[in-house]
């Protein structure tokens, strides 16, 4: 039969070309973490393509060793391994994780040397060890991802980013194990043979989304500006901890002009120190830091029994405008003011 495409496999193309693109955007972010996380996609996206080059017969057109390339997921664990367990600052990388695929490289060149009654049991100990090796880091991946949670704004942001990594990858080694189950009990359909193409697709449009619609989930993994301050751990706590005892106890945050440079001169440091600490050790930017502070203070008015209009504490607290405040309100807790009140005054 002459190769051809169909509407399943044009869509697995589309995605695996728009996941090679992808890969190549979070290259150019310069960054060793999110470098991981790009080889990662990178990888996904070679193995669809050659998935795609399989069920359609083009992969007759191209040479032999590009069936080489059904391998790369003995490189997707611990790829995704590295990179949850990866910093700012550093790059988690140990070599010996690649040594199944080392050894696979080394099988693929090898099998045609191997006596042809042992092609068979070769060949489902390779497939076995490819579905041992996803279950393993899956369970590595949680394992890490579980035992490092984090309460402080930005440590719950990458745990949170992490979790959502952990859970996707679980569902693409779930579908990959389920396949070669149904394989090897003879339950197979066709139908079912797309079934860990969906999930690659799932997972590079998965990244694509959160990393294009939700920057943060890249940035937080990028040289920040204050790389090269020499301020140090402790003093960056020592900054925060008088940042927030101002907050507290003189509720400067109610001032609705209040600026970096204010806080600053209050605290008698730097401007770019008190941005430093904020980004760095909150998880956040000046406004938002501001704005969380307003708002635990509006919900406590919302709640007072004197019942105020709603516009007159977004002004107590800070705000210059309803439409700000509405939005920042939202953004911490998940609803709007009125629907704050509501769900939490008992009725008299």
């Amino acid at each position: 039969m002459e190769p051809s495409l169909d509407t399943p496999t044009i869509f697995f193309l589309v995605a695996a070309i728009q996941g090679l693109f992808l890969s190549i955007m979070i290259f150019l972010r310069k960054s060793r973490t999110n470098n991981l996380l790009g080889f990662l996609i990178l990888f996904f996206s070679l193995v669809l393509l050659y998935y795609v080059s399989f069920w359609t017969r083009y992969e007759y057109l191209f040479p032999r060793h590009i069936s080489i390339l059904q391998g790369l997921t003995f490189s997707f664990g611990p790829l995704l391994y590295f990179y949850v367990r990866s910093g700012k600052k550093e790059a988690y990388f140990n070599f010996w994780h690649f040594i199944p695929q080392l050894l696979y490289f080394v099988y693929f060149f090898g099998f045609r040397y191997i006596p042809r009654e042992y092609f068979a049991t070769v060949s489902m100990f390779r497939d076995i060890s490819q579905n041992a090796h996803l279950i393993i880091y899956t369970f590595l991946i949680f394992q890490f991802t579980w035992r490092n949670k984090g309460f402080t704004n930005g440590a719950l942001k990458l745990y949170q980013w992490r979790k959502k990594l952990s859970l996707a990858f679980l569902g693409y080694s779930l579908s990959f194990v389920t396949y070669y189950t149904l394989v090897w009990t003879g339950t197979i359909q066709v139908e079912y043979d797309y079934m860990v193409s969906v999930a690659s697709t799932f997972f590079i449009y998965f990244i694509g989304y959160h990393g294009f619609q939700q920057q943060e989930v890249f940035k937080q993994y990028e040289a920040g500006r204050y790389e090269k301050s020499s301020l140090s751990d402790t003093a960056s706590a020592a900054i925060l901890k008088s940042l927030r005892d101002l907050m507290n106890k003189e509720k400067v945050y109610q001032d609705s002009s209040l600026r970096l440079q204010d806080l600053a001169q209050k605290l008698e440091f730097p401007p770019h120190y008190i941005s430093q600490v904020i980004n760095d050790l909150d998880g956040k930017n000046f406004a938002d830091f501001i704005n969380e502070y307003r708002v635990e203070e509006a919900k406590k008015k919302l709640l007072d029994s004197d019942r105020k209009k709603i516009i007159d504490v977004a002004y107590s607290c800070g705000f210059n405008n309803k439409t700000s405040f509405s939005s920042a309100f939202k953004r911490f807790t998940g609803m709007s003011a009125t629907e704050f009140r509501e769900n939490h005054l008992t009725p008299a």
